[in-house]
C-alpha cells in the first residue's frame, strides 16, 4: 500500500478530502483513521476496513507529517499537467481585474476557506502555454480546475501561497491610489479658478 509521506506529494483532492475529514466530529477514532487511510491510499473504505485495526494505524505511521501544519511550497517554474504545460503568474501586477475579481470570489462564497477552493484558485493563479504563447483564457477555467484536482500540491500550491501572500498588500496599495485619486478630484471640484476654466467652456471643441 503507497501512502504519501509528505504534503508535497499529495494531490490537491486528497488534501481538501483530508481537510474536510477534520470536520466530521461524529466519526469514532477507528472510523476515522480508515477513512483517512482510503484517502491516502486510494483504496475503498471497505478494503480498508477489512484490515486489522492494527494494519491501519501502522499504515498511517507513514503519514505522520499530517500532525503538522503545512507551510509554504517553493512554485516550479513550469510544469506539465493533463498534456498541458502551465507557469504560475509571478508578478502581481500581471493578473487582471477579472482574476483578482474571481480570486477573491471564490474564497467569499466557500466561506472565506480557500482550500475548499483550491483548484479554482490555482486555475485562475496559472497560465497555459499555446501557440500564442503564455496566456490566461477564461474559456479554459473548469477545464483547468478539472486538471488541477489531479496535480500534487509540489507542482501547483506554491503559486496559491504566492499570491494570498501579496493580494492584501496590493489591494492597499489599489486603495491608496483610488483614495489619492479622489482627494485629487475633490480638491479640483473645490478650486474656484478651477471651477471658472470650466464655466468658461475653455479647451471644449467646438
Amino acid at each position: 500500500m503507497h501512502i504519501p509521506k509528505r504534503y508535497e506529494d499529495l494531490t490537491v483532492e486528497q488534501f481538501q478530502q483530508l481537510e474536510a475529514l477534520k470536520t466530521e466530529t461524529q466519526l469514532d477514532k477507528i472510523d476515522m483513521a480508515c477513512k483517512r487511510l482510503s484517502i491516502l491510499s486510494g483504496d475503498s473504505i471497505e478494503y480498508i476496513e477489512a484490515l486489522k485495526p492494527a494494519e491501519v494505524y501502522n499504515h498511517l505511521l507513514d503519514a505522520l507529517f499530517l500532525t503538522k501544519p503545512l507551510l509554504a511550497m517553493e512554485c516550479p517554474e513550469s510544469v506539465f499537467l493533463g498534456f498541458k504545460k502551465f507557469k504560475y503568474i509571478k508578478e502581481i501586477s500581471q493578473y487582471t481585474t477579472a482574476q483578482q475579481k474571481d480570486f477573491t470570489e471564490f474564497i467569499k462564497q466557500n466561506g472565506n476557506d480557500y482550500i475548499k477552493c483550491l483548484p479554482e484558485l490555482m486555475a485562475i493563479c496559472h497560465l497555459e502555454l499555446t501557440l500564442k504563447g503564455w496566456v490566461y483564457n477564461p474559456d479554459n477555467h473548469q477545464k483547468n480546475v478539472d486538471i488541477f484536482k489531479k496535480s500534487k500540491l509540489k507542482d501547483s500550491l506554491g503559486a496559491v501561497f504566492f499570491y494570498s501572500k501579496y493580494l492584501i498588500s496590493y489591494s492597499e496599495i489599489l486603495k491608496d491610489c483610488l483614495e489619492e485619486s479622489m482627494k485629487t478630484i475633490n480638491n479640483l471640484m473645490e478650486d474656484e479658478e478651477f471651477q471658472d476654466f470650466l464655466n468658461s467652456g475653455a479647451g471644449t471643441i467646438q
